[in-house]
């Protein structure tokens, strides 16, 4: 999807431009009363993020899967995507866990960067932060040279990204729950780009989320298809992907969701707010079918680019909506905040500018406690991974 760029105006401000593809407008300071933190973690090397359509309409053959990696690779890979069984009972210590989102942008993006050229800086940041889950958007299942048709014999973007975290940390850690499309090949849709990565390390996955149908590289299997307006075409379908994990040391089970919401917006009020009443729509649809399959206690982490924001003259439907069923965001909840005061979209500028505009969002249902949030990033680079920040939470829970 191309950008599209926006002139939607908040009554407090002019114009700014906007993330994901498209220009936004912001307003003043977010409501309430937060601290900005603007040094960097100790040790932390901070650079910053990015953003759009992974551009992974299914069309023509797919490859095998993971019939680029070595037999012990795939084996072990396999192995980690396998629905694992437990007699372990839950146990009810606290754990802290570091979460996050990050828009990745997709390879098909011609902005000037190349995936392939970005896709080692991508798992360095992400590495820099080492998270235990992470709710990626714009990772399509496509080629990560960016170029359409079959997959057969090249390499999917988001394979690449493992080999790319593997050789930054050493070793096999970081996985994705799934790397092939979620729907058949051929078929009308829109981005795919909706993955989660988690350190095997430390958590099990307990979804079964096969990569293939019969011989075929594709399954809807732990994701789902995001609601649209009547009038919109089948090429606007949005996915997003949920599992459900339980941590190694104490038992613990929680879900994960990743969403990448419509990124429509207009300088007209009324349509605006048609936007906004859909990502309300869609951020709504996946709570409840995950909300569906969750167990009493479960917590759930909610992360991805909501392309949506608080001082948007229409309204901020997806966060406004998750907060009325009980979560938090830890944007606002964190007893330590870095980089609060920046936007999470950075459009690859090199210097950026104070502005309370937060499209990447974590939020979590039943954490007691937020720890520490942090907008990952360096007020002036020249070499930014991406159009979006990696965004990072610590949460007890």
């Amino acid at each position: 999807m191309r950008a599209q760029r926006v002139v939607a105006a908040t009554a407090a401000v002019g114009l700014v431009s906007i993330c994901c593809a498209a220009s936004i407008s912001v307003g003043s300071a977010l409501p309430g009363s937060i601290s900005n933190v603007e040094a960097p973690a100790p040790g932390s090397g901070q650079t910053a993020g990015i953003g759009k359509q992974d551009g992974s309409q299914a069309g023509g053959k797919v490859e095998p899967s993971r019939t680029s990696l070595g037999k012990a690779a795939a084996a072990k890979s396999s192995k980690l995507r396998t629905r694992e069984a437990f007699s372990v009972s839950e146990k009810q210590s606290s754990v802290t866990l570091r979460v996050g989102t990050f828009n990745v942008r997709t390879a098909r993006a011609d902005d000037g960067r190349s995936w392939l050229s970005r896709a080692s800086d991508v798992a360095r940041e992400i590495a820099s932060r080492s998270p235990g889950v992470l709710a990626v958007q714009e990772l399509g299942p496509g080629r990560a040279d960016g170029s359409t048709g079959t997959t057969t014999g090249h390499l999917r973007q988001t394979v690449s990204l493992e080999r790319s975290l593997k050789k930054v940390v050493g070793d096999d850690r970081y996985q994705l729950v799934r790397t092939t499309p979620y729907v058949k090949p051929g078929t009308n849709h829109g981005t795919q780009g909706a993955r989660i990565l988690y350190d095997t390390r430390k958590f099990k996955l307990l979804s079964h989320c096969p990569e293939k149908t019969g011989s075929k590289s594709y399954n809807p299997s732990c994701s789902m298809n995001l609601p649209l307006r009547s009038s919109d075409s089948e090429s606007l379908r949005r996915s997003a992907a949920y599992a459900k994990f339980q941590d190694r040391k104490t038992g613990s089970r929680f879900w994960v969701v990743s969403v990448h919401l419509d990124d429509r917006h207009s300088s007209s009020l009324s349509t605006e707010k048609s936007y906004n009443a859909l990502r309300g729509a869609q951020a709504r649809a996946v709570y409840l079918k995950v909300n569906g399959l969750r167990k009493a206690g479960e917590k759930i982490i909610y992360a991805g680019d909501f392309n949506s924001w608080q001082t948007n003259r229409a309204g901020d439907a997806p966060r406004e909506y998750l907060i009325r069923q009980g979560f938090q965001d830890t944007a606002t909840a964190a007893s330590t905040r870095i980089n609060i005061k920046y936007p999470t979209v950075n459009h690859y500028d090199t210097t950026l500018a104070a502005k309370p505009i937060r499209l990447d969002v974590v939020m979590i249902k039943g954490s007691k406690r937020v720890l520490r949030y942090e907008n990952v990033m360096k007020r002036v680079d020249s070499s930014r991974p991406s159009d979006h920040n990696l965004v990072i939470s610590d949460v007890r829970l």
